[in-house]
């Protein structure tokens, strides 16, 4: 009786072994970023995360900042009457992610339908006009994926993520995500997704909060929380830079 318990007890060990093994090696997406929060100062620039985590071996990676969905209004300028451009509707977008930063570890072209829909391009199918455009033949989305663009505040690479050799089923990786310095304060959401055969297997996610530190910070308080001292502040500072540049001028004519 004792024999048939202890030999139970083995092959049931046995197997959560076998089965532990198995689930890593489809395995959970690990993710760890540096730093996690983001100190925006007064010298502000941009910065860079430092990304790394581990996928199931064989994969891809694919690597989002993204900003909470927001609703959106634009104005849309035309010519009237051929001669004037002006202002001829507002179109409202929504489900706009404020910021959306992507890098691959290879083209997003090799990676089939999932590289398609993880790129920029890919919001296209996601992002909602509410309303059409006054000209027929504008593509709204397409004219706002733009300016989010220029403005840094979308933007993909390929080739950013680079790996260590697969080692029990598990493949690590590091990489450094550019954060442009247009960034706002606010919560955003850091993923990593493991493709393979074109289709997303895994993903993991972490917050990432970017917040005003310093001389921002301070400004940011007075004009929230104190407006009538900040309004007072305001103007003694551009009176004493107006006195300031006509003392410059005012030498420079003198010589």
């Amino acid at each position: 009786m004792r024999a048939s318990l202890l030999k139970f007890v083995c092959i049931s060990l046995l197997l959560g072994l076998v089965a532990a093994g198995s689930a890593h090696a489809a395995g959970q997406v690990e993710l760890t970023s540096s730093p996690d929060e983001i100190l925006m100062d007064a010298l502000y620039d941009g910065t860079t995360l430092r990304v790394s985590g581990e996928v199931p071996a064989g994969s891809d990676v694919v690597l989002r900042l993204v900003g909470a969905p927001q609703t959106l209004h634009l104005r849309e300028k035309g010519k009237v009457f051929g001669l004037l451009w002006m202002n001829v509707g507002t179109v409202e977008f929504e489900n706009v992610p404020g910021v959306y930063l992507v890098a691959a570890s290879r083209s997003f072209d090799d990676l089939g339908a999932a590289g398609a829909a993880l790129r920029v391009g890919g919001l296209h199918e996601s992002i909602e006009q509410q309303h059409p455009a006054a000209a027929d033949e504008l593509d709204a989305v397409t004219e706002l994926l733009r300016l989010k663009i220029g403005n840094g505040l979308y933007a993909e690479s390929a080739q950013q993520v680079q790996f260590a050799e697969d080692k029990d089923g598990v493949r690590a990786f590091t990489a450094s995500l550019a954060i442009p310095s247009a960034l706002s304060p606010g919560e955003y959401t850091l993923e990593a997704l493991a493709v393979q055969d074109g289709a997303v297997l895994d993903t993991a996610s972490m917050p990432v909060r970017a917040k005003l530190v310093g001389l921002p910070a301070w400004l940011s308080h007075m004009a929230f929380d104190n407006g009538l001292l900040y309004g007072v502040l305001a103007t003694v500072i551009a009176i004493l830079s107006g006195l300031a540049i006509g003392l410059v001028f005012q030498s420079k004519g003198a010589h």
